[in-house]
């Protein structure tokens, strides 16, 4: 497997940066819609369905913010490994990592192998539905 080139460097350090980007606009905004909830709402809240529904929002936007402030991390970890000359190598095996999963992962930290044990012992809670 080989490392990346010239080109394929820049092209993954373009995307990192633009989604870095991307995430800080879409966090700074979250954050203000929580800040006020209320704002462009309308009338207040008058029942306990409007009262739910508006809790549920709140807890969506709270878990939509913990996502893209983890994502936002990843992308932010992965430009330091890019400066200090580790990106794009698996972190458990020193693998390169290949450029079409990077495409896809621009922060990916593992090989698909390693990626899928990490998962395992990592497992993500899902979600609560009503």
């Amino acid at each position: 497997m080989e490392d990346l080139n010239d080109e394929q460097r820049t092209q993954l350090e373009r995307a990192l940066s633009q989604r870095e980007v991307e995430l800080l606009d879409a966090i700074g905004r979250l954050r203000a819609a929580i800040a006020s909830p209320a704002a462009g709402m309308g009338p207040e809240v008058r029942d306990s369905v409007e009262d739910g529904d508006a809790r549920m929002m709140s807890t969506l936007d709270l878990t939509q913010l913990g996502r893209q402030e983890q994502e936002l991390g990843e992308v932010q970890q992965a430009r330091q490994r890019m400066r200090d000359g580790r990106y794009g190598l698996c972190e458990e095996c020193e693998e390169p990592i290949p450029f079409a999963r990077l495409q896809v992962r621009p922060a990916a930290r593992f090989c698909l192998r390693h990626e899928e044990a990490w998962e395992k012992a990592n497992p993500q809670p899902v979600p609560a539905t009503s």
